[in-house]
Formats: structure tokens, C-alpha cells, sequence
């Protein structure tokens, strides 16, 4: 029996309570992970790779939608513990794979019939203000499109065919250098799934400033209505042909 900490918080992702251990120095849940999970079908039996897993609140719940097994991969040693603990504390130990490693460095040439993947998308400048984002993960780099890029352009060689791809991105990024990406790995077979404007966060709304001068240079885009800013989250469905 799992020991019991005052880390242990309960997520709901698309419906379901998750109970997860958590700590400040390995990636949660988050609004673009609720909104991640809101987006995912997942086929009984499919078999699954989450990149960028964290604490594994989206491999716990793939497998309570019925994958088969479930690939977490996160580059940050720490996750894994945490992963393989909340896999158990959610019973679905069985069918979960903790590793450690960037992108699809663990996995080998392993393919399979669904991506998830939550790997930074954020302006490192932007990613240093959010409340959300440990210091201690890397960011997307100076426009924030560097992992989801390198992870797009990865893709198809780890899907099966008929194999899809999930991916969040924001307006606090470069979504078109991202939509690029993955229109090159995919061809037409791009789209948008969900989309939401979120309001700024207070630490935001403390740096406009910076947030404004980041908008001035093309870095990211937000809209102002009245006194609210917003930055758009979107999650992307991408596929391969069946044969």
C-alpha cells in the first residue's frame, strides 16, 4: 500500500478523478493538460506514448480509457518515481512504463497508435513568469517552439499506421513556425480539436511590460478586451494514412 503525503491532490481529466502525488520541481496538471485530456480518444487496446508526462496524469488517463500500454517519457529524472507511484495509486501500474530521457530518446524505434504529447511550448521569457512552469524544466526556447518542432518532426516515425498525434500550443509561442512543422510531417491531415482564451495570470498581467514587448517582436500574440488579456490554447489532432 502506497503511503499516503500531503502532496497527493485529486485532477479531474476529461471526467474522471485522478489522485496524484506532486512536487515542485516536475511538471502537473495544468489548464492545457485538462484541455488535453477534453481532446483524447483513445481506442480499447490502443498503445500509447506521452511525452513530457510529469507527475503521468495523461498516461493514467489513457489507461483508464483503455489503452493497452502506456510509454511516459519526461526529461526529468524526478518524474518517474512520481509516475510509477501515481500509476499504482490509480491502479493501472500494469500497464504504465516510466522513462527517462528527451522526446523519443528512450523509446528506440518503437511506434505506436497514439501520441500524446505535453513538451514545453511557452516563450522562455514567458515561461519564467508563469506560476505553472518549474524552474527547473526546460523551456521551448527563445520563441517557444523549439521542443514541439523537434517533437513534430519525430513523429510519423514512431506512429503506427493510422497512428495520431495530440499536441497543445498557445499563443504565448510561435504557433505558426509549429503549424509548419506539423503541416510538413502531416500533410493536410492537421487539426484544430479545442481551442479556449485564457486570461492572463497575475504574474502576467505584473510584467506587461515585458508581455507587450515580446507582442511588439512577433514572439507571441494576446488580445485585449476592456481590461482582460488573453492568450489562446489550442490542441491540435494530427494523423497518419492507414496504409
Amino acid at each position: 500500500m502506497l503511503e499516503t503525503t500531503s502532496n497527493v491532490r485529486e485532477y479531474i481529466l476529461a471526467n474522471r478523478s485522478i489522485q496524484l502525488e506532486v512536487n515542485d520541481t516536475v511538471f502537473q496538471p495544468t489548464l492545457t493538460s485538462k484541455l488535453l485530456g477534453q481532446a483524447l480518444r483513445i481506442p480499447e487496446g490502443a498503445s500509447v506514448l506521452e511525452l513530457g508526462c510529469g507527475v503521468g496524469g495523461l498516461a493514467i488517463l489513457a489507461a483508464l480509457m483503455g489503452a493497452s500500454h502506456i510509454d511516459a517519457v519526461d526529461v526529468m529524472a524526478e518524474a518517474r518515481e512520481l509516475v510509477l507511484g501515481n500509476a499504482t495509486r490509480n491502479g493501472v501500474s500494469d500497464r504504465i512504463t516510466a522513462l527517462t530521457g528527451d522526446i523519443y530518446s528512450p523509446i528506440g524505434s518503437k511506434k505506436y497508435d497514439v501520441i500524446i504529447s505535453d513538451v514545453s511550448g511557452v516563450v522562455d521569457e514567458v515561461s519564467r513568469l508563469s506560476p505553472w512552469y518549474p524552474d527547473s524544466i526546460p523551456t521551448g526556447g527563445y520563441d517557444g517552439a523549439d521542443q514541439i518542432v523537434k517533437m513534430l518532426d519525430g513523429a510519423r516515425a514512431h506512429l503506427n499506421p493510422g497512428g495520431v498525434l495530440y499536441y497543445p500550443t498557445g499563443t504565448i509561442s510561435s504557433t505558426k513556425r509549429t503549424l509548419e512543422a506539423a503541416q510538413r510531417a502531416f500533410g493536410g491531415n492537421v487539426e484544430i480539436v479545442e481551442q479556449i482564451e485564457v486570461p492572463f495570470c497575475q504574474e502576467f498581467k505584473d510584467n506587461m511590460d515585458v508581455m507587450s514587448r515580446l507582442q511588439n517582436e512577433g514572439l507571441i500574440q494576446f488580445s485585449t478586451r476592456r481590461s482582460r488579456h488573453l492568450w489562446t490554447l489550442q490542441i491540435y489532432r494530427c494523423w497518419t494514412p492507414n496504409n
